[in-house]
């Protein structure tokens, strides 16, 4: 009989255990897998509009578009079906319950593709106002040229590679050890901690908060970025003397700003409450597995509200999607015919006369 399985035997007896349905595995898996099903054929709405249904004013506009609303996409499927990462807040462990562990995916990797997937979302919301940056028409200092934009977006990758990796520097060899330690702070976490493969990240609080600062680096160096291109445009579509090509143009490019704001702060106001509640369990070692498992829930619906907003705020989209609820059989017999319509004429012009 191993330690792990000593504790579970005598110490974890006089645990409480958790009856809320969240605290299950089963049911944590189950309820993330059916969010997916049901999300799907709206992820593939929203990626088809942007494909398919964007103008020709939009042709800049709907690659970055795309590449944001496809990493948002994927990080809720992910972190529902692919990984379902069951975590154990505040220790940074875990139990993968998703497709990638029936398939036999080793969870490093599990863990990397799912940290490497956010920086990516992340990083594609400064493309996106990077790409609003480059589209005024007077700015000198805009991202031009393919050698340019090449070695950019190249630099930018190498950065999400080196952030996401790096947290694998500090993976305890000894995981036996390592999951003996977190009961010395979580004496009674869930059954499941007892009866699956939990994968420690990392124990030691030292490389934690260090890890903490270097995650925190990545999140500046994005955040100056966009603030950056925020600023800039502000400044440019409202403020700045410089005139644009028409009218016409300049309140295009208004509208378009205005869109981005609002379909990444809608999504991120909803994450807000998240990062609250997991950073506070971090510092304060508040354990809750119920808790746990809902923030993850509600934070993997993040990209279902993102194509929500998008669909909502983009005039194409929405009528698109408004013009399959329609009947053109009512429509057009709602439409006065040609010689309906010279009926109505003759008899106006009589009228008149």
């Amino acid at each position: 009989m191993n330690s792990i399985q000593n504790y579970y035997s005598t110490n974890y007896t006089t645990c409480s255990k958790c009856d809320t349905f969240l605290c299950s595995l089963q049911v944590f898996t189950t309820l993330g897998c059916s969010l997916s099903v049901i999300a799907m054929p709206l992820y593939i709405l929203g990626g088809y509009c942007i494909l398919q249904k964007s103008p020709s004013q939009m042709g800049n506009y709907k690659g970055p578009l795309f590449n944001l609303h496809f990493w948002s996409c994927f990080v809720d499927i992910l972190y529902n079906t692919l990984i379902a990462p069951y975590l154990m807040y505040p220790a940074l462990a875990g139990i993968p319950g998703g497709l990638f562990e029936k398939i036999g995916m080793p969870v490093v990797i599990q863990l990397w593709i799912g940290i490497f997937s956010i920086n990516q979302m992340i990083m594609s919301i400064t493309i996106l106002f990077e790409n609003r940056y480059n589209s005024i028409p007077f700015n000198k200092h805009k991202i031009s040229g393919k050698l340019l934009k090449f070695v950019y977006y190249t630099v930018r990758v190498i950065i999400c590679v080196f952030f996401s990796s790096i947290l694998f520097l500090y993976l305890p060899e000894n995981q036996e050890a390592a999951l003996l330690e977190i009961l010395t702070k979580i004496p009674c976490p869930t059954e499941e901690y007892f009866k699956n493969t939990v994968f420690v990240l990392v124990v030691d609080k030292n490389y934690i908060t260090l890890l903490g600062r270097i995650m925190n680096v990545f999140f500046v160096i994005e955040i100056l970025q966009i603030n950056y291109f925020v600023i800039y445009c502000i400044y440019n579509l409202f403020f700045s003397s410089n005139k644009f090509t028409s009218a016409k143009t300049k309140k295009l490019q208004i509208s378009f700003f205005r869109s981005i704001v609002m379909q990444v702060s809608i999504p991120l106001l909803f994450l807000i409450p998240i990062f609250i509640i997991m950073t506070t369990s971090i510092a304060f070692g508040y354990y809750n597995q119920a808790l746990t498992n809902y923030t993850i829930i509600h934070a993997s619906l993040h990209g279902l509200l993102s194509t929500f907003t998008i669909l909502a705020i983009h005039k194409p989209y929405r009528d698109f999607i408004f013009s399959k609820f329609r009947k053109p059989a009512l429509v057009e017999a709602s439409k006065p015919s040609v010689t309906s319509r010279r009926s109505l004429n003759v008899f106006a012009t009589a009228v008149i006369s």
